[in-house]
């Protein structure tokens, strides 16, 4: 199971690398990865998320982010 937790490390390490330079994405995907981390921050951390898509669900089915393809 791939629960909030999972997911937020993720994209805070890829949010911190984006910071300092490490990888420079588009803006769409620098907006992005801050929409999903804010988001994903406000979470029960063990609660499920369905990524399918291109789009990250909770456990009722509700869109949390769709994934920016720029």
């Amino acid at each position: 199971m791939l629960d909030v937790k999972h997911y937020l490390n993720i994209y805070q390490l890829r949010m911190n690398m984006q910071d300092v330079g490490v990888t420079n994405p588009s803006r769409g995907i620098k907006s992005f990865t801050r929409e999903l981390v804010k988001k994903l921050s406000t979470m029960p951390l063990d609660e499920e998320i369905t990524l399918e898509d291109h789009s990250f669900y909770d456990a009722q089915g509700k869109l949390i982010a769709r994934i920016s393809r720029d």
